[in-house]
């Protein structure tokens, strides 16, 4: 088979992710990446609470010797201070030994605690410590003396000039933070397990409990048939309020749907029942005319009268493929067109069945009403209503008026017997017939009022109908209009 003949195939079933997977995709990695990130705050507020601890422990220090040995006048007096304090004698951990030097303004150490002394080689350095720049958090400038971890504080001392005439260092063993810390971090870390578990499993229950609405309604329009579309959705009671929306907007299209699946029953029964009907006829005089022979005149008679029942069947059949193709959303092509010109074009032509039937029909068109249109289909209105109007009126009169303007108005008043105000809304659906009015008086199959009504609402126009038992019909198009200098080419 050419390429060009073989059939499409259906593009193949795209492998998507559900709903609660692409959930647990998105929204839990970036709930377990906060996790994280808040236990590694916690952690990092610990560390830096000991360690700003341990340094206001030093400064504190160093606060209080400033105070005692600088003098008024910015001397550095090193021996007003009490030197032998048991945290400057000793070096036992369980008295928290701190190590004190001043230096003078040149940095030549002037005097250190004893406890330095007996720090066994090699020897506590006697120069001023270096600090390096600025922290964003609280942390231990340590140096090493031998095995053992210390960590210091420099601070500068300034006398009443701002001048610096001395410094004073403060040295300390590193404290054993790392036994607090370790627990904090293996805390933590159970912690930060725990919940991330916690954290997938509510978003697994929640986008469940968020999807058992939205299968629910899958469920249903998946067992939807055509037999079935009188069902409608239930909203269930802990649909949210999007998911309530959806199943409010499939039951609206549910309605929408049996509307013109019940339409669709009506007219296909209607069409075979319209059709049925005159080719039944056919047949029939068909059969009783090859029952015997005939005279060429009976022949001819037959022949009249299948002429005239196929006559009737060919307009049914066009008018039905005419309500087929309005049905369709294609858009029309249109042009201008002067709708007064069309009227009075299309009522020559009724004018002389009119004549014959002792009827008046007179058309008042004689301006111009210029709409944006489609020919043929706007020829349709004005000979279905026309024939409509003389088919129904036996004496009388029958009158047709074009107004232009905006809208363009095309009034069809007749003196026929008139519709009751209950069938008014009736006359257009397809196959209607006002009770009451013998077929065989007007004929016709009952869709020229649908064509009207189609063709008028496919202009984006209306239409109307007055009237009352026995006084007549007068039914009324408004098309939108356009300016009369204007529509002329």
């Amino acid at each position: 088979m050419p390429d060009a003949a073989r059939p499409a195939r259906a593009p193949a079933p795209v492998a998507r992710p559900s709903f609660r997977r692409r959930l647990l995709g998105r929204v839990g990695p970036t709930l377990v990446l906060v996790l994280a990130a808040l236990c590694l705050l916690v952690w990092g507020i610990a560390y830096a609470t000991l360690n700003h601890t341990a340094n206001d422990l030093v400064e504190r220090e160093i606060e209080e010797v400033i105070s005692e040995i600088l003098t008024p006048s910015g001397a550095l007096l090193v021996d007003r201070y009490f030197w032998d304090e048991p945290h400057h004698l000793f070096i036992e951990r369980r008295i928290d030994p701190l190590f004190l030097q001043v230096f003078d303004g040149q940095g030549r150490l002037l005097r250190a605690s004893k406890n330095i002394e007996r720090l066994s080689p090699p020897h506590y350095p006697d120069r001023l410590l270096d600090v390096s720049g600025a922290i964003l958090v609280s942390k231990l400038h340590r140096f090493r003396v031998g095995e053992m971890d210390l960590y210091h504080i420099t601070r500068p001392v300034e006398g009443p000039d701002g001048q610096t005439v001395g410094y004073v260092q403060v040295g300390r063993f590193v404290p054993d933070t790392a036994s607090l810390l370790r627990p904090l971090a293996f805390f933590l870390v159970g912690l930060f397990l725990f919940f991330s578990m916690v954290l997938l499993w509510l978003i697994g229950v929640s986008a469940g409990r968020v999807l058992r609405p939205l299968e629910h309604i899958t469920g249903f329009a998946q067992s939807i048939t055509s037999r079935q579309l009188g069902a409608r959705v239930a909203v269930p009671p802990d649909a949210d309020r999007e998911t309530a929306l959806l199943a409010n907007v499939m039951n609206e299209t549910l309605d929408r749907l049996e509307d013109a699946f019940e339409e669709m029953r009506r007219f296909t029964s209607n069409a075979a029942h319209e059709l049925q009907t005159p080719l039944t006829v056919l047949r029939g005089h068909v059969e009783i005319a090859l029952r015997r022979a005939r005279s060429p005149e009976a022949y001819r008679e037959t022949l009249r009268l299948l002429d005239t029942r196929l006559s009737e069947l060919t307009r049914t059949v066009r008018a039905l493929l005419m309500l087929a193709r309005l049905d369709r959303s294609d858009a029309l092509p249109t042009e201008r067109i002067d709708l007064a010109a069309l009227v009075r074009e299309e009522g020559e032509a009724f004018a002389h069945g009119a004549r014959e039937r002792g009827l008046a029909l007179t058309i008042e068109a004689n301006g111009e009403a210029w709409i944006d249109g489609q020919p043929d289909l706007l020829r349709e209105i004005v000979r279905n209503l026309l024939d409509n109007a003389l088919k129904y009126t036996t004496e009388g009169r029958v009158e047709v008026r074009v107004t232009g303007g905006d809208p363009v108005v095309l009034s069809v008043a007749d003196t026929g017997p008139g519709i009751a105000p209950e069938y008014a809304p009736l006359v257009w659906n397809r196959f209607f017939r006002v009770p009451g009015v013998q077929r065989v008086q007007v004929g016709g199959s009952g869709l020229g009022l649908s064509i009207v009504r189609q063709i008028v609402l496919r202009h984006g126009g209306n239409v109307s109908v007055a009237s009352e038992p026995g006084t007549g019909a007068r039914f009324e198009v408004r098309l939108p209009g356009l300016n009369s200098g204007k529509g002329a080419r």
